[in-house]
């Protein structure tokens, strides 16, 4: 399938570059410019800035060719290297400048972006596709995972800025011109939608989108609880170098040796979700996954050892992108494309309030009282209650010969 390899391609190369220019910020930040405050500012004004741009970047991705959009945030994001390149290096207040403006836009292109390829997916493939193809885009971004970070290790801090810089040009452009051979033509019915919306504003594009969901209120609740996991896996990024330094006096080669089982669990289940997709209704599949989850989870807490830990960390790889894989497929099945990037931005913005609650919550209890490992128990308990919710609603409410039959109430 020409089109799946062209946009397995495309995403590939502009995840790999993206990456590494995550890694290098977060370094030039923290070690040249010796700005961890600014950091921590930064990390929480993005947060804060994606969850009220949230209706406009969802409306954006609906009103526009989702094509072009991938396009143009490729062409834009190797125009602002280009700038950092030629700038760089000229003063200390520029060079802070010049790296939080850089931070800004990758926060804006992964907002933009992840919302603009499932809709883009959708609208592309015929719906007895999504399976396959939502477990080969799985696959894809961990694999570029594993190659950013690799690469990230190998050259930041070990050859020049520049080398790095020009590297991810080059990532950026050749992902543009992947894009532009994409086979694409827009759906007609997306095209009358948009058609029909462009006279309204943003902010009342994007309130259709609460009352489409509302108007489906199973549908949104069980696409609420099913994203549960996605957010304790964040919340765990902060959680477990304080479990593994402070609780079980261990060293970064933990955490190290639990991402990359993370990884091939993850890369593992981009293979089997498919799989199992054949012989399983896609929601089916999302609560035995919750299940492998909420397990995972737990066992931390019982039985906390480094071992233990990196053990859960491959089955939280693995449950979470299944998980990740029959959601896609589910979503795709129940939520018109002329919806899709408003209704995974409104998500995104639930998933952003739901991380900052929780980060609150451990750092104001358990982590002070240096009860790291409750944080575990917390975190299953909110990823239980997410299980149970779901499974009630699909029994009560779910067909499962005909999974696109649901009452909407």
């Amino acid at each position: 399938m020409r089109k799946l390899r062209l946009l397995l391609a495309a995403n590939l190369i502009s995840t790999v570059g993206t990456g590494v220019t995550s890694y290098l910020i977060i370094w030039l930040l923290i070690d040249q410019l010796n700005q961890s405050v600014l950091y921590g500012i930064l990390t929480i004004v993005t947060m804060i800035f994606v969850f009220f741009a949230s209706p406009f970047l969802g409306s954006l991705v609906d009103r526009h060719s989702r094509k072009a959009i991938f396009l143009q945030l490729e062409l834009i994001g190797a125009f602002m290297l280009i700038v950092f390149l030629i700038l760089f290096d000229i003063s200390n207040f520029l060079n802070i400048f010049l790296v939080v403006l850089l931070t800004l836009y990758n926060t804006i292109y992964d907002s933009i972006k992840y919302p603009t390829l499932s809709a883009l997916t959708q609208e592309m493939f015929k719906e007895d596709e999504y399976s396959k193809v939502n477990s080969s885009l799985e696959v894809q971004g961990q694999a570029a995972l594993m190659i950013s970070s690799s690469l990230a290790a190998f050259m930041i801090g070990q050859i020049s800025i520049t080398l790095i810089l020009v590297m991810n040009i080059m990532t950026f452009l050749a992902a543009s011109i992947i894009i532009y051979k994409l086979p694409y033509q827009r759906s007609r019915v997306v095209e009358e939608e948009t058609n029909a919306t462009k006279s309204v504003s943003y902010w009342v594009n994007f309130r259709s989108s609460l009352q489409y969901l509302t108007q489906r209120k199973v549908l949104f609740v069980i696409l609420l609880t099913t994203f549960v996991p996605s957010i304790v896996i964040i919340v765990a990024n902060y959680l477990d170098p304080i479990f593994i330094y402070q609780f079980l006096n261990e060293g970064p080669s933990v955490i190290g040796i639990a991402n990359i089982f993370y990884a091939v669990g993850a890369i593992g289940a981009g293979f089997v979700a498919y799989q199992m997709s054949k012989r399983l209704p896609h929601i089916q599949g999302v609560i035995m996954f919750m299940i492998v989850f909420a397990i995972s989870t737990v066992v931390i807490f019982l039985f906390p050892h480094s071992v233990t830990f990196i053990v859960a960390s491959f089955f939280w790889g693995h449950s979470n992108a299944a998980i990740r894989v029959f959601r896609k497929s589910y979503m795709f099945q129940h939520v018109d494309n002329a919806y899709m990037g408003r209704v995974n931005s409104l998500i995104n913005a639930c998933k952003l309030l739901g991380q900052i609650a929780l980060i609150g919550t451990l750092t104001i209890t358990v982590v002070p009282a240096g009860k790291s490992q409750y944080g575990y128990l917390i975190l299953f308990i909110i990823v239980f209650a997410a299980l149970f919710i779901t499974s009630y609603l699909c029994m009560k409410n779910f067909n499962y010969k005909n999974e696109k039959k649901y009452t909407s109430v």
